[in-house]
């Protein structure tokens, strides 16, 4: 099977907790390889402390393997220096990554937009009942920031007839 290059189209997305104000649990972003990284992320000091994580990762996941905001923005920053990332807020809350920036006083390193348009021009008019067809080819859950970017990542190569 050939290499896929999927360097072209880089994208984020963040796991929320399922209760307002939303605040994240996990990231996950492209590399520029194609290649998918993710992060748990630790409460930051600020936010509530009785926090409901998730439905599907314990508390003590979250603690034993997450990682502090700071940690999760300077990774990300230097993963994605100068790119220009898309990712949307239909599966996961946009306040998600709003709060992962806010938290910190830290100049992100890469461009994001969230603009119906530019996830539009990547992956299609139709992209929300794409990425709900490929979900459920593949099994992947789109309210798992991991498999949403990985969703997102085939939909694309799929309308650049790379796959």
């Amino acid at each position: 099977m050939p290499m896929i290059d999927l360097s072209l189209a880089l994208f984020i997305a963040v796991e929320t907790c399922p209760e307002p104000p939303y605040y994240p649990i996990v990231a996950a972003w492209t590399l520029p390889d194609g290649s998918i990284k993710s992060s748990l992320i630790l409460a930051d000091d600020n936010w509530p402390p009785h926090l409901c994580y998730s439905d599907h990762i314990s508390d003590e996941t979250v603690t034993a393997l997450g990682h502090s905001v700071k940690d999760v923005l300077l990774e990300m920053n230097d993963d994605l220096d100068a790119s220009h990332v898309v990712g949307h807020g239909d599966f996961s809350p946009a306040q998600g990554l709003e709060h992962l920036v806010d938290a910190l006083d830290i100049e992100l390193a890469f461009e994001i937009s969230t603009s119906q348009q530019d996830i539009r021009e990547l992956l299609g008019h139709d992209w929300r009942d794409e990425l709900q067809d490929l979900a459920h080819e593949t099994g992947l859950d789109l309210l798992q920031a991991e498999d949403q970017v990985r969703l997102m990542q085939l939909c694309w190569a799929r309308r650049s007839d790379i796959l």
